[in-house]
């Protein structure tokens, strides 16, 4: 994945860089070269009309708790042009990348261009899984990955006032669209293969979520995969072994999965979930050409695991690496841990590192303790409960992983064993920490260091 000598060292004052895809990576990676090298012509093909929004508001903007669409944008397209320089061509789909002559050819309103390239970064995305079903065939089917997706969704509510609407899918994109549908007063019902939500939860914290979503009127249809879907006048109907369930409009919340099929056709080497695999530096297997984003993979912190991890954080830093690296940087990046954090009603969720079952995969013979506190001094008003699980080794004691559940504040103490395991620590040396203390905040012994205080008696 070396990239050849001029272009490690950052070209000369001629360099054009290419980047496919206007959002969070694309545009991080923009404004980085012409952050360190304003003398660079950065050119970012998108192929919407939007870039650089806030994906991960969607669910709150369909809920209503952000008023406006255009709440959501981080960077509009006079920005990107006038201050930060940045060439931005909307409504220019790419359409195929020529290694072998470093160009890549542009469709715009039925007419393709070739462009060349000296550096080309691909930042693509990622879109949702769909099981081969053809969205448009529904007129109330949605899946929620865009601001089209959210204009549509909102659209529908408005106009059509349904009374029921079906989410499929018990992750995050699922959870959090439930809440949302709910806040609009809409009868709402989940539906998921499994009897326990997605595998990112371990089974105690997938049960406190599913306690949650029966107290706030979610119908909850579990281990019941769906098989196909069929239009039934106004309604849709999802087959399922158990019968055909009749909705007003239906989320499919499968999964996404990496937007690599143009990077595939260009002989581009793909990795895990057929993500564009790259290396530490953002380089892929094929000369000057970089990806970025939810459409690339990365490392597993400290434990090396190649892994495809759609998450806004690593999307935006892997763009700002890429472009530091193509404007003649050295820069890696430190991977990830799949820390992620939602919001279910008044519920907090967040997770972090290795589940149980990846750690016994990796033969790390895990132990895993659950852990119910208050998240304040008892006696302080507002105190309330909150359930820590954390994972680690019986062979090094080893933090490997820790899940959380509770209020919404109190499940940011997650950052704390993000922090601990990126640093390799045991579960003794996380109870050694000096963590602050006062009631309004935590009791004596915060979550974090009674959760490790109970793992240590585990010999």
């Amino acid at each position: 994945m070396l990239q050849d000598d001029n272009l490690a060292k950052g070209g000369g004052s001629s360099m054009r860089v290419v980047i496919i895809g206007g959002d969070a990576a694309g545009m991080s990676a923009a404004s980085q070269i012409k952050r360190l090298r304003p003398e660079y012509d950065v050119i970012v093909f998108e192929r919407g009309e939007y870039i650089s929004y806030a994906a991960c508001g969607i669910p709150y903007f369909i809920g209503g708790a952000v008023s406006s669409m255009d709440e959501l944008l981080e960077v509009s397209l006079d920005e990107a042009r006038e201050k930060r320089k940045v060439d931005v061509r909307i409504g220019h789909t790419v359409v195929a990348i020529d290694p072998s002559s470093r160009t890549i050819t542009v469709e715009n309103r039925g007419i393709r261009l070739t462009e060349p390239y000296d550096r080309l970064v691909i930042a693509t995305g990622a879109r949702p899984q769909t099981r081969g079903i053809d969205i448009s065939r529904f007129p109330n089917l949605f899946t929620m990955n865009d601001l089209y997706d959210a204009a549509r969704i909102k659209n529908f509510i408005a106009e059509k006032k349904p009374q029921s609407i079906a989410v499929i899918g018990g992750g995050y994109i699922g959870l959090e669209a439930v809440e949302s549908f709910c806040e609009q007063g809409v009868r709402t019902t989940l539906i998921h293969r499994r009897e326990d939500l997605h595998r990112a939860f371990e089974k105690e914290i997938s049960d406190i979520i599913k306690q949650k979503l029966s107290e706030k009127g979610v119908i909850l249809s579990l281990g019941q995969p769906f098989s196909g879907l069929e239009q039934r006048g106004d309604k849709i109907g999802i087959i399922r072994d158990i019968g055909v369930l009749e909705t007003d409009a239906v989320l499919l919340a499968i999964g996404v999965e990496p937007n690599s099929d143009l990077a595939g056709a260009a002989g581009i080497q793909l990795g895990a979930n057929r993500a564009i695999r790259v290396n530490e530096f953002m380089e892929t297997d094929t000369e000057g050409i970089y990806a970025a984003g939810d459409c690339a993979t990365a490392r597993m912190t400290t434990f090396g695991i190649e892994v495809h991890a759609p998450l806004a954080l690593k999307a935006n830093k892997q763009g700002v690496i890429a472009g530091m690296n193509i404007a003649g940087e050295r820069e890696s990046f430190a991977g990830v841990l799949g820390t992620a954090i939602t919001k279910i009603f008044d519920l907090g969720v967040a997770r972090t590192g290795l589940s149980y079952s990846q750690a016994a995969d990796m033969e790390l013979d895990p132990e895993k303790v659950i852990v119910k506190s208050r998240d304040r001094a008892r006696y302080y008003p507002g105190a309330s409960f909150m359930n820590s699980l954390v994972i680690f080794s019986r062979k090094d004691r080893r933090l490997l992983g820790a899940q959380l559940a509770g209020r919404l504040e109190s499940v940011k103490r997650i950052d704390v064993y993000a922090t601990a395991i990126f640093n390799k620590m045991t579960i003794d040396q996380v109870f050694d920490l000096d963590l602050a203390y006062a009631p309004p905040f935590s009791p004596v012994y915060d979550p974090v260091l009674l959760a490790a205080r109970v793992a240590r008696k585990k010999r």
